[in-house]
């Protein structure tokens, strides 16, 4: 089972998915099936690190709905100061952090333009989300396998605050 199939897999009925993982997002969004109108929230585009300060709105304006937030690294590193804000309001939102240790997104753009060599700037290296949460008072784990991170993702309905989940995708 992948990492998107695990997420997809456990989703609990009547969950919110905000979405800001551009490349796993398309894989995502081919597997998730919600019900209810407003239950996936994604962007085409435009600005980085909105996904974790939309999760936690989503889930102060809907409480009794789990939230899943699934983020890319890149998208994350951007917004990671939302999880302060997720700690002081008690959100209870599974932040599920796809971890690949590059700007996947513009390594393929800087590819498909015909670049020859690496992509300067793009590569992230070992980035460990479950530091960065606790440092603003969210708890976190590694998620050992897509297996594991389905009953992470199943449990978000019994959430009483954030959790955040480090999906490593590569080593």
């Amino acid at each position: 089972m992948a990492r998107g199939q695990g997420v997809a897999a456990g989703l609990p009925p009547d969950a919110v998915v905000v979405e800001e993982a551009i490349t796993v997002g398309l894989l995502l969004r081919r597997l998730v099936r919600l019900e209810r109108p407003g239950s996936y929230t994604h962007t085409v585009g435009g600005g980085l690190g909105w996904g974790i300060g939309a999760a936690v709105g989503r889930a102060l304006a809907e409480p009794g709905r789990p939230v899943v937030a699934v983020l890319g690294d890149g998208c994350t590193l951007f917004g990671l100061q939302g999880l302060w804000s997720a700690a002081r309001q008690n959100a209870p939102v599974l932040f599920v952090v796809m971890n690949n240790g590059v700007y996947r997104t513009l390594q393929d753009t800087y590819e498909a333009m015909g670049a020859q060599g690496p992509c300067p700037g793009t590569d992230l290296g070992p980035l460990d989300f479950t530091q960065a949460a606790r440092f603003f008072g969210v708890d976190a784990v590694r998620a050992a396998s897509a297996d594991h991170l389905r009953e992470l993702v199943t449990g978000a309905d019994a959430l009483t605050r954030p959790l955040l989940v480090d999906v490593p995708l590569r080593g």
